[in-house]
């Protein structure tokens, strides 16, 4: 086997556990954003509010009516700067 035939070997290897990586990441993306979505309908349903009254809280929130308290604020700040810095 010539040197050029080992390359083209190693590259078409290298190919093929990128594919397997990136499938892998993909499905890791998927999971964690399943996981995400569940800890969201847990949070939601220990609040116990009903749909109309939650439609009415995050409208309220998304529009800026109400606020998170100052420290929760800070502590929310803190955690995006936090992963900001990781990446």
């Amino acid at each position: 086997m010539s040197t050029t035939e080992k390359i083209r070997n190693d590259i078409a290897k290298t190919k093929a556990k990128i594919a397997e990586q990136q499938k892998r990441l993909r499905e890791l993306e998927q999971r964690a954003a399943e996981e995400e979505n569940l800890e969201i309908v847990r949070m939601i349903k220990a609040v116990k509010m009903e749909h109309k009254e939650l439609a009415a809280f995050l409208k309220a929130y998304a529009s800026g009516l109400i606020s998170l308290p100052a420290d929760m604020q800070a502590d929310l700040e803190q955690e995006q700067e936090d992963i900001e810095d990781e990446e």
